[in-house]
């Protein structure tokens, strides 16, 4: 598990930003040095990786990133939660149960408004499926690209990506029971999502 306060991907970034600083600072302005310094600060902060106490239990499905829920609905006998990601959470995508980690689908594209009827079909958006579970990522206006680990076996809270900005959606059997509701902010790897039924 990552142990460091930064994530590995914001270190390029954040180097490149520090050399325009000190560019900035030694041959144009001090001002517009600081201004790019306060870029510096919040690309830091936008990489953060605060440390978590992971709530591991077999029949729990935990949150696979911190967001806030915007919707639920069921469809097609799945249930479907809507979360949204900004650059004010943390970004790293964790398992949500133990199983295997399998890429069903990627989709180059756009970095459009998530919340756009157009986005669902032309932004960046990849499916995630770990065992009965579904994790559907829609890129926002402010990500790159989507990081995630190749086909493996995960185990309950493990890093298994980053995720900047955008819709995450996940979809599990109706048989599961729901602990969340409209409005909850969720914790990667500590909020509860769904109890497990006693036989799937």
């Amino acid at each position: 598990m990552n142990k460091n306060i930064i994530l590995e991907q914001g270190y390029k970034p954040i180097i490149i930003s520090l050399v325009i600083t000190i560019t900035l600072w030694l041959f144009i302005s001090s001002f517009f040095g600081n201004i790019v310094l306060f870029i510096t600060l919040f690309i830091a902060f936008i990489y953060r990786n605060p440390s978590h106490h992971i709530f591991r239990n077999s029949q729990s499905v935990l949150a696979p990133i911190d967001s806030t829920i915007e919707a639920i609905d069921i469809v097609d006998g799945k249930q479907r939660i809507y979360c949204k990601v900004n650059l004010c959470n943390t970004h790293t995508l964790r398992a949500p149960s133990d199983g295997e980690l399998k890429i069903k689908k990627y989709q180059h594209g756009l970095n459009l408004n998530p919340n756009t009827p157009k986005a669902s079909l032309l932004n960046e958006q990849t499916v995630l499926k770990i065992n009965n579970l579904k994790i559907k990522l829609i890129s926002g206006i402010c990500n790159s690209n989507i990081n995630y680990l190749e086909n493996k076996k995960v185990y309950q809270g493990e890093e298994i990506g980053l995720f900047l900005d955008g819709i995450v959606t996940i979809y599990v059997n109706s048989e599961y029971q729901l602990l969340v509701n409209i409005g909850d902010k969720l914790t990667s790897g500590q909020t509860i999502l769904f109890r497990k039924p006693n036989k799937i």
